[in-house]
């Protein structure tokens, strides 16, 4: 509210009522009687309220802006359609990955050339006969060593402490033994 003093009497309104009084109490040169002012103030008061008895109620202004959007009604299916596909992607994206990975005409498909930086497989250099042959050789060897006594604790122990065909006594920087951090006196654990 606003208080105006005009002519030796106080006058109190709202700003909405503010231009029109003041228009009319300070246009006029002469002095308003007692009648132009109420007239004048009724007015005003007249308007405002008006303004607060009309005011439409807050649930009819909340109506009326949703009115407005009509895409806000959507949102909520939005959302909702976002959260589904995040979803759905986080639980199909292991099951593609797999299929990617074992299935080479899927991925030839699915996969540009200059995105795939799968490895292919290399041969084997042994077959599987071959490779059982040279564990079956490695074996017998070992037999014919424990035969001549090649394994007696003497010889173990010193076979756990240096590398085959590598002479201790020539090895004087130590590159030659299994663990290098222990001293020829020590004992190493099993």
């Amino acid at each position: 509210y606003i208080i105006v003093k005009h002519n030796r009497f106080t006058m109190m309104f709202s700003r909405v009522g503010k231009t029109v009084i003041s228009r009319r109490l300070l246009s006029s040169s002469s002095k308003t009687s007692q009648a132009e002012r109420d007239a004048i103030l009724r007015e005003a008061n007249e308007k405002m309220k008006a303004y607060y008895t009309n005011r439409p109620s807050i649930e009819k202004i909340r109506e009326s802006k949703r009115r407005r959007n009509p895409n806000r009604d959507r949102e909520h299916y939005i959302q909702a359609l976002v959260v589904g596909s995040f979803l759905a992607v986080f639980v199909i994206t292991p099951f593609i990955g797999k299929k990617i990975a074992t299935d080479e005409s899927f991925r030839e498909a699915v996969v540009p050339s200059w995105y795939d930086f799968s490895i292919s497989r290399p041969k084997s250099a042994l077959t599987r006969q071959e490779l059982h042959e040279q564990l079956v050789q490695v074996q017998k060897d070992l037999h014919e060593r424990a035969i001549r006594g090649e394994f007696t604790p003497e010889k173990i122990d010193e076979m756990r402490r240096h590398f085959e065909g590598v002479n201790p006594d020539n090895d004087k920087h130590g590159w030659g033994k299994l663990h290098p951090g222990l001293d020829d006196d020590e004992d190493i654990e099993d």
